[in-house]
């Protein structure tokens, strides 16, 4: 069998951040109902955060603080704005083969950093239906060698995503999602699909929010949320078909920013299979401001594993990745006053 030159390289690996996505999807759950969108802010509206932002420590917490928590809701107001400063990571070890015999094998790793401005612009049924994003910053690096320990080694040029720099006015109308620049126009295909990606929870109700709005919680206590809960939350579609444990357990109450939080230890599995076949389990805190349901900080990291076979039945042939995915994000709300 003949096989293309670097098949490894022309094999759409593609799916990965598009999965980091989803994951995204969960911690800026609360871009749906809280995204807002007018004239950009002015500078240093919204001071920019970053991961590891200070929660207060167990001895920080007073101690007649309860470890009971409540949680609310806080409606979408024209003009509340967020900061969200993400990363997404992913190695993966790839491999080519041909039943037994193994064609070709390498090593990657993708690196992704953003920073976006979102102002809601407008709201329609308690939800967030228009905003403009601006990305101060948005950044790729990919880098690829034949061993692991290679890897370590390598660099690779840190490149700018095509939306970086620039400004964008989104719209839900039913379940379309509408992006264009800020002149009106339609944006180019490639930054069309990060920003659509970055956006695909405006005009969407937060399932987390509906899930715990209203309810009460102890430290120490776990619940499982319904699969239909969690798959509206990472918004799987066909990529990872279903999710088969999304779990959450409240580790502590704190205070973070003046605002009582629940940090909760995150547990997500979820699996495709068919031709094209994924796994994925990671963990993580999740920290949720109890009055809004909003997450302003998360951070899910665990295996991920995808396989695809290609070729006519006669000369079929096996891609496979195995490795490792890191999703990180932060976020700072400034709302206007209800």
């Amino acid at each position: 069998m003949r096989y293309p030159i670097s098949p490894l390289r022309r094999f759409n690996w593609s799916i990965s951040p598009r999965v980091a996505g989803r994951l995204l999807a969960l911690a800026v759950c609360a871009c749906a109902s809280n995204c807002s969108t007018g004239e950009p802010p002015p500078s240093g509206a919204v001071t920019p955060v970053s991961y590891g932002r200070d929660v207060a420590s167990a001895r920080d917490v007073p101690r007649d603080l309860p470890r009971t928590i409540c949680f609310g809701r806080r409606a979408p107001q024209v003009g509340d704005q967020s900061e969200q400063t993400l990363a997404f990571d992913v190695q993966l070890h790839q491999m080519m083969r041909q039943r037994d015999h193994v064609i070709e094998q390498a090593e990657m790793a993708t690196h992704r950093h953003q920073r976006r401005v979102v102002t809601t612009t407008d709201v329609a049924g308690g939800a967030a239906v228009a905003a403009l994003v601006r990305y101060p910053e948005a950044t790729k690096q990919v880098i690829t060698a034949q061993s692991a320990s290679e890897l370590q080694t390598l660099s690779a040029p840190v490149d700018p995503q095509p939306v970086q720099g620039k400004a964008y006015r989104c719209r839900r109308t039913d379940a379309k999602l509408e992006i264009t620049d800020t002149e009106g126009k339609i944006p180019p295909l490639d930054e069309y699909k990060v920003v659509a990606q970055s956006m695909e929870t405006l005009g969407r109700i937060n399932p987390l929010a509906e899930f715990l709005a209203g309810r009460s919680l102890s430290v120490g206590e776990k619940i499982s949320l319904p699969k239909e809960i969690g798959e509206r939350l990472l918004g799987l579609g066909d990529e990872l078909g279903e999710v088969s444990r999304f779990d959450l357990v409240l580790d502590d109450v704190k205070t973070v920013g003046g605002a009582e939080c629940a940090v909760f230890r995150a547990n997500i599995v979820a699996a495709s299979t068919g031709a094209s076949q994924m796994r994925m389990e990671v963990d993580g805190p999740l920290v949720i401001e109890a009055a809004t349901c909003r997450a302003i900080e998360a951070s899910f990291a665990g295996p991920l594993g995808m396989s695809e076979t290609r070729g006519s039945l006669s000369e079929q042939y096996q891609m496979t990745g195995t490795g490792r995915i890191s999703v990180r994000i932060a976020t700072a709300y400034r709302d206007v006053p209800l």
